[in-house]
């Protein structure tokens, strides 16, 4: 009875905590359609702290942040947006708009076409690779049984060629599961929110400064060091800044 009783006040405590949410939701969105940018920003926030995350929370935040001209938070949430909804056509204008305020330009290596396919292929979602592994075990054993049933040699050699296909795209999805994981466990990204950084050489002030970068620009975070973040931008260049100066995503 009692833990009837505990789940009956968490469940009733969840639905409370949404129904909030989600009046505090509209409320901002109203702030944020009449031009009161600030309050719509305290007001998506205070949702984002109890632990709540989607697409919309954060890519009105994101709208919020560009209307206020901070380029960085802005930059910062259209990325956590798109990270739950790659495909979503309004976050990915947006962002670009939002791009265009950074004054850093920085350019893409080069890379040849197996490379681009291969880091596209680890970008996908990870739960895309387990349903297609899924799916395609469900073929194998479809094609197992149907060939082992069959009386004439053309349906046979039809059927072995189903399961053996569809058991080759079964390993290699897991494969290709497991290695989109720990791609995006070992990948990690942050946004400059300094007006202005210098990179250093070494992680610390006395090393040699060997470029600046600016609020808004994306890096890839290689390791942490005390307070330092060891970082490589797109061009290849590599440097240290304090950990203060950038957001991780």
């Amino acid at each position: 009875m009692k833990k009837l009783l505990f789940f009956l006040l968490c469940l009733g405590y969840t639905f409370a905590s949404l129904a909030q949410n989600n009046l505090v939701f509209v409320e901002a969105n109203q702030a944020y359609n009449g031009g009161d940018y600030s309050k719509a920003i305290g007001l998506y926030e205070k949702v984002l702290k109890t632990g709540e995350h989607s697409a919309n929370l954060y890519f009105n935040l994101a709208n919020s942040y560009y209307k206020t001209q901070k380029t960085a938070a802005s930059i910062y949430n259209y990325e956590k947006a798109l990270a739950l909804s790659p495909e979503n056509e309004a976050i990915q204008i947006n962002y670009g708009y939002a791009k265009q305020n950074r004054l850093d330009t920085i350019e893409t290596l080069p890379k040849g076409f197996l490379s681009r396919f291969y880091t596209k292929l680890l970008q996908m979602p990870v739960d895309f690779w387990a349903w297609l592994a899924i799916g395609a075990v469900f073929v194998f054993v479809i094609g197992f049984v149907l060939f082992y049933k069959s009386e004439y040699a053309l349906q046979r050699k039809l059927y072995f060629g189903v399961w053996s296909l569809s058991l080759l795209l079964a390993v290699f999805s897991l494969l290709l599961s497991y290695a989109s994981f720990n791609y995006k466990q070992e990948t990690t990204y942050g946004i400059v929110f300094s007006t202005e950084v210098s990179i250093q050489s070494e992680p610390n002030l006395r090393s040699e400064q060997v470029f600046k970068l600016h609020e808004g620009t994306k890096v890839q975070v290689l390791e942490k060091l005390d307070n330092w973040h060891k970082i490589l931008l797109s061009d290849g260049r590599l440097g240290w800044m304090p950990d203060k100066e950038i957001k991780i995503l």
